[in-house]
């Protein structure tokens, strides 16, 4: 065991402490999760225990840790459902802020929850990698529209990409600004955000990134975000298993636990090797991305961790909804919002359809690397 390793184990046994403990972390019932206020409050607590911003170098204020510890939060959050973008708010932004100017002053903004962060990418309701980004960045303003912004609040700082002349470029707008408007939408564990932006003011008066490193900031931001989605995932998928094995354990029907029944027994099974082997898939990607984030082999790794832990997660759900008979389908069932919850993650940042395209297209591009080796 390494180093890191420690570390991440630490931090896992802490963070599964924590939010078992503290509920208000955790799954919102159906009722309670229209509001689509970002919680600030629960913010600034991860915060103090140092959870935001984990990849920002410790000389600007960050943990100065990686995507793997990130990632190992990430999943902590998935086991309770959370309704806390933590991916959006921290890993994204993160993740983004790396390669970006201007980080003495903002990464200690992140890391001590002082404002949110949200990053505004998306412009097309299906993004694909091949659409031209329409919003413009001119003499110091940002005008256009983006969709899908994940943890958007009154007071954010926006990241947002854009095109100046020819070259993509990142800046940094105050949600605050009379240019910027949020329209709020209630999707699964929390909201999402159509960010409108008419001569928005940036921040700093210059962009963040621009043309290659601009490019290169985009790439790793959707890298570690598909990570650690497919870690949260995980963490739904577990959490489900354990639950319906809870349930199953405990559920009398003919005078025997229904655990009994072979049929139950078979699925149970079924449920554990594909939960098994989409954790397997995701250390597989976190090991590429860790030895070569920049190859075609690092990058089907992450396509095809996020395909396979977004349909097991919703697969288990499915399951357990079914196992858990007509209790499945209430909230007190305790299943509901792990459902919802898989059912978007999968789909952000790609859905499993796309990812097996992506993964398709890296694996044919690393095997010609190879052969021209």
């Amino acid at each position: 065991m390494t180093a890191n390793d420690d570390t991440a184990d630490l931090l896992r046994e802490s963070a599964a402490e924590f939010l078992n403990e503290r509920h208000e972390f955790g799954a919102h019932k159906l009722g309670e999760a229209a509001s689509p206020e970002f919680p600030a409050h629960l913010w600034r607590e991860l915060a103090q225990l140092g959870w935001l911003g984990l990849g920002l170098p410790e000389a600007c204020g960050g943990p100065g840790f990686g995507i793997r510890e990130a990632s190992v939060l990430s999943e902590e959050f998935g086991r309770v459902a959370s309704h806390l973008p933590y991916v959006g708010a921290s890993v994204l932004p993160a993740a983004l802020l790396e390669h970006c100017r201007r980080l003495d002053e903002l990464a200690p903004m992140l890391a001590s929850g002082e404002r949110p962060f949200a990053v505004a990418w998306q412009e097309q309701l299906r993004h694909r990698a091949e659409d031209a980004v329409q919003t413009r960045f001119e003499d110091g303003y940002v005008s256009g529209r983006k969709h899908f912004v994940v943890a958007a609040a009154a007071d954010s700082v926006l990241l947002v990409s854009a095109v100046h002349g020819a070259d993509l470029v990142w800046a940094a707008v105050d949600a605050r600004s009379p240019q910027v408007r949020l329209e709020a939408c209630v999707a699964g564990a929390h909201s999402v955000w159509t960010v409108h932006f008419d001569r928005a003011p940036v921040m700093f008066d210059e962009p963040l990134a621009a043309g290659v490193a601009a490019q290169s900031a985009l790439t790793r931001l959707l890298q570690a975000g598909r990570l650690a989605v497919g870690a949260q995932l995980v963490g739904v998928a577990s959490a489900l298993l354990d639950k319906t094995l809870t349930y199953v354990n405990g559920r009398v029907q003919f005078g025997q636990p229904i655990a009994s029944f072979q049929s139950i027994r078979h699925r149970c099974v079924d449920q554990y090797i594909a939960t098994r082997l989409a954790r397997a898939t995701l250390n597989h990607a976190l090991r590429c991305f860790e030895t070569a984030p920049q190859s075609s082999m690092a990058e089907a790794a992450i396509s095809a961790a996020k395909a396979r832990c977004g349909d097991v997660a919703v697969q288990i759900g499915r399951e357990a909804v079914q196992m858990h008979g007509a209790m499945g389908f209430t909230e007190e069932g305790g299943v509901g919002a792990f459902l919802r919850s898989a059912l978007q993650l999968r789909a952000w940042l790609g859905t499993p359809l796309e990812q097996r395209r992506k993964f398709a297209a890296h694996r044919a591009a690393s095997e010609v690397a190879c052969v021209a080796v």
